[in-house]
């Protein structure tokens, strides 16, 4: 935005953009809730990056458009109204952010451009299959031989690792003192020698989860992001990113008009189901709501410190309950048609008549899917641990 450019301006500008940008054919599926193809992402993101827009969040000095808050807070609006797709934003969220605050300047130069122009995906090797909500907890092993790192363990729900060339690893170097202790950040190229990657595919039928296997996976020196066994102390960077992330107030709007256009044209007993009045009071509930998170959201971009404080536990935690509600008002909205189960079609749409209203083809895989948002990047009962120590240390 220029010196006289204001909001309003530079709002149509983002419009015009996605206008002249965003395929029709592209939104409707966004719109209509189907998955999206990895060389679909990818265009976008070619889009977003030719316009110098991919890193909305990130300042000039790396190569993003250098927005203010406000402005990317209108450019993340309007992509999600348009029907924009929702990118794989581990790396140019979180892993962009710690690289930004705590990278050498080597990780930066050989990184971030490449995440910038959509070159290299990442995923993050956080959980494990005995540590639960509890990160402090892991114990996936790495020991130092020289000038490398050598993991053996595994991790468990890594989304997009099938997809990624790099992955965020977090392991331990050292049991001594507190849990919090001896743990290490490392950058993990996926095309090393030793890396398994088994699919787990989810209550919806679809392929985006998966567990890693690491043997004697050998990891340069040079791909640790702080001191070693420092690295809670950096997390704190990459979990504020991820909770605001997950709480997916974008995700959230987007929902909501499509849950209120499926009211307004679905009937029951002869009437529009919004005329319902147990169902209009559940909408009404869940835009007050959502209209609260957006206070909390916006106040988080107004005082960027806060995305360390009980303000990301709190969109975290009110913002993945909000959207489980939603989805779960979807599929309900679809009636005997939410039951069948057609996952080929969630991936191409239908190339016939529907079953149905086309809505409840993806309805209940959606519902189905996100349970598991409560639980990803820190359960809501973590989040509420967060919250109350924030409030009463």
């Amino acid at each position: 935005m220029n010196g006289t450019q204001t909001l309003d301006d530079f709002r149509q500008e983002v419009r015009g953009f996605l206008s002249a940008k965003l395929s029709p054919a592209l939104a409707e599926r966004v719109h209509a809730g189907y998955y999206l193809s990895k060389a679909e992402l990818d265009g976008w993101q070619r889009a977003l990056h030719e316009r110098g827009w991919s890193g909305s969040g990130w300042p000039r000095e790396y190569g993003g458009p250098g927005w203010t808050p406000m402005q990317k807070y209108i450019f993340e609006d309007e992509c999600s109204k348009a029907g924009a797709p929702i990118l794989v934003m581990m790396g140019l969220n979180q892993v962009a952010a710690l690289l930004m605050a705590a990278g050498t300047k080597e990780q930066k130069q050989r990184h971030l451009q490449r995440i910038l122009d959509g070159s290299d995906l990442w995923c993050q090797g956080l959980s494990e299959p005995n540590s639960g909500s509890d990160l402090a907890s892991l114990k996936c092993p790495a020991y130092r031989d020289g000038d490398v790192y050598v993991v053996d363990g595994n991790k468990i729900w890594t989304t997009a690792a099938h997809w990624a060339n790099w992955c965020f690893l977090l392991v331990r170097t050292s049991s001594d003192g507190p849990k919090q202790e001896g743990i290490t950040i490392l950058l993990l190229d996926m095309k090393t020698p030793g890396i398994t990657i088994r699919p787990i595919i989810g209550l919806d039928g679809m392929h985006s989860l998966n567990q890693l296997f690491l043997d004697k996976v050998r990891i340069p020196v040079s791909c640790r992001v702080g001191e070693e066994g420092k690295g809670w102390a950096l997390m704190k960077i990459f979990l504020g990113h991820e909770r605001i992330s997950a709480a997916g107030i974008w995700k959230c709007k987007a929902h909501f008009a499509r849950l209120t256009a499926i009211a307004r044209a679905t009937l029951r007993n002869g009437r529009p189901l919004i005329e319902n009045t147990r169902f209009r009071e559940r909408l009404g509930w869940l835009e007050i709501h959502m209209r609260a998170l957006e206070v909390i959201l916006l106040s988080i971009i107004n005082d960027p410190s806060k995305t360390k404080g009980i303000e990301a536990a709190m969109l975290k935690l009110r913002g993945t309950e909000l959207q489980q509600e939603m989805l779960a008002m979807m599929s309900e909205a679809a009636g005997q048609y939410a039951v069948p189960f057609h996952p080929e079609i969630l991936r191409t749409g239908w190339t016939e008549e529907p079953i149905g209203p086309e809505f409840a083809t993806t309805a209940t895989p959606f519902y189905l899917f996100w349970r598991k948002s409560t639980i990803s990047g820190g359960s809501s009962e973590i989040m509420r641990n967060v919250i109350a120590q924030g409030l009463f240390p």
